[in-house]
């Protein structure tokens, strides 16, 4: 019994070392598919190397900056792709947050029903929304 409990320790412990040090690659096809791979993709793929830890993948640091700072250009640049001048889309970022600082100023009470409760957290994600439109982020 003993000997069957130790084994099994050394096969988890091998296990979660195996998973610690893996190296996985991420890629999406000319068809659009999503590949993921432990061995390089093509050298003709643009392939991201995600870091993987217990079993969880995340993104490697470098990747993960480069993936946050061009969501935050994605949200103007769709904007300016709307037509919006520059001016435009600063004034929009402006009050977009300047209407979050308003709506968290005035919550609802803590005996607010449901439905209240409910609107003001939409009113919330709506002005969110705009910031991330016409801010980035």
């Amino acid at each position: 019994m003993k000997a069957g409990l130790v084994s099994l320790i050394l096969l988890a412990g091998t296990w979660a070392g195996a998973a610690t040090a893996a190296q996985v690659y991420s890629w999406t096809d000319a068809n659009g598919v999503k590949h993921y791979s432990d061995s390089p993709p093509p050298s003709n793929v643009d392939a991201k190397k995600l870091n993987v830890r217990t079993g969880v993948s995340s993104p490697a640091p470098e990747a993960q900056a480069a993936q946050a700072d061009e969501q935050a250009k994605a949200g103007p640049k769709m904007a300016a792709a709307a037509g919006y001048t520059p001016e435009a889309i600063q004034r929009n970022c402006d009050t977009a947050r300047s209407n979050i600082g308003i709506i968290e100023q005035q919550p609802p009470a803590e005996d607010a029903d449901e439905a209240t409760r409910a609107q003001y957290q939409d009113r919330l994600d709506k002005a969110r929304q705009q910031v991330q439109l016409f801010c980035g982020g």
